[in-house]
């Protein structure tokens, strides 16, 4: 079970709107980083009032557009020319990345309101410096302006980076063309930053700002201090299946991986790399029981593990174990199962399975 705090999503949308002085653009995509697409993005408009989200396809987009109908949805990749009258009809908004895409609209008496993306340095998407005129020249010919600008920074969340300021500057001298060759609307959403940008102040001529991980309460950098401004907003749990006595010398899970070197207690929890739970986790993951560290004994199954509570007294089938969160006065945290598993927040969050139910506190 993960249960997902949306008051806690909340506060922390606030957090980082204070702490920016900007407009805040939640980015929802891949299951709102495996929180749930639409219980995220209904809390966020309806009680952050929030006037904008941002995801990664128009799949996504649509998704949500059946349940929202007022909130702007930005597509921030996926754009396609075959699909302009999607954005059309259901008042979404792409991101444009080429000058072929920004072709595709010409010659027609309606286009979606459209963001512009400028390729700064991280050489994924986006328009580079050298093709701003031909842009200019396109948009003239379009019947409205550019309604959005926005670029990426590639390591915004170094605490000292001299590459992203590079990369700011290079964004400014872009949008000071734009506006002198008038094709940006004087409303338009400037937006530079992500959750690194946000913290370390990376922000350029921003009106707002695009947060992602930030928004559910996980710092971009572990060594990037977020402690009193956000908090996680997602806790996985599970409940001991089944307890087993072994003796030493005994063989745990798949492969015999490992062995136990004493007689050992241990509790089986019904939860495996099926659920998202990562298979590098074996041997050397932890799980909380009232409030204790219990380590992870062979190899992560499909749909189970073994965690040793040998040193926990009264653990019962049913009692509960937490994989991810809080358990007493101790905490596991995103960062640190990254760790374990060799990756980073984003896949552990993003690797939670369907199978996993939420559980929504408002």
């Amino acid at each position: 079970m993960a249960e997902v705090s949306l008051s806690r999503l909340v506060r922390n949308l606030v957090a980082l709107r204070n702490l920016s002085e900007k407009e805040v653009i939640p980015v929802i995509k891949a299951d709102a980083y495996g929180h749930g697409l639409f219980p995220v993005a209904r809390a966020l408009v309806s009680r952050g009032c929030t006037e904008l989200l941002a995801v990664a396809t128009l799949e996504e987009a649509l998704e949500i557009r059946k349940r929202l109908s007022s909130v702007g949805i930005l597509v921030l990749s996926g754009f396609f020319p075959h699909q302009i009258e999607a954005y059309i009809k259901n008042h979404i908004i792409p991101v444009i990345h080429s000058l072929n895409q920004l072709r595709a609209m010409t010659g027609r008496t309606r286009i979606p309101t459209y963001h512009i993306k400028i390729d700064t340095g991280m050489s994924r998407l986006g328009i580079p410096f050298d093709e701003i005129d031909e842009v200019i020249r396109i948009v003239q010919r379009l019947p409205d302006k550019i309604s959005g600008l926005a670029t990426h920074l590639s390591e915004s969340e170094r605490v000292s980076s001299r590459f992203s300021d590079e990369q700011i500057a290079t964004f400014e001298a872009v949008y000071r063309r734009l506006l002198e060759a008038r094709v940006v609307n004087t409303d338009a959403r400037i937006h530079v930053a992500n959750s690194g940008g946000i913290f370390n102040k990376k922000l350029g001529p921003a009106t707002a700002v695009r947060a992602g991980l930030s928004l559910f309460g996980v710092s971009p950098n572990e060594a990037l201090s977020t402690e009193g401004l956000i908090h996680p907003i997602l806790e996985w749990k599970t409940r001991v299946l089944s307890l087993k006595d072994i003796p030493a010398g005994t063989s745990v899970g798949y492969n015999r991986t490992y062995r136990s070197k004493r007689g050992e207690r241990l509790a089986i929890l019904p939860v495996g790399y099926g659920d998202g739970y990562p298979r590098l986790l074996s041997n050397c993951g932890e799980v909380l029981v009232f409030g204790k560290r219990a380590p992870v004994r062979g190899i992560v199954s499909m749909d189970l593990i073994a965690i040793d509570v040998t040193h926990i007294p009264n653990v019962k089938e049913g009692t509960s174990a937490t994989l991810l969160g809080k358990n007493g006065k101790d905490e596991l945290g995103a960062w640190e199962l990254a760790r374990w598993a060799k990756t980073i927040p984003y896949e552990i969050f993003c690797g939670l399975s369907t199978r996993v139910p939420r559980l929504y506190f408002e």
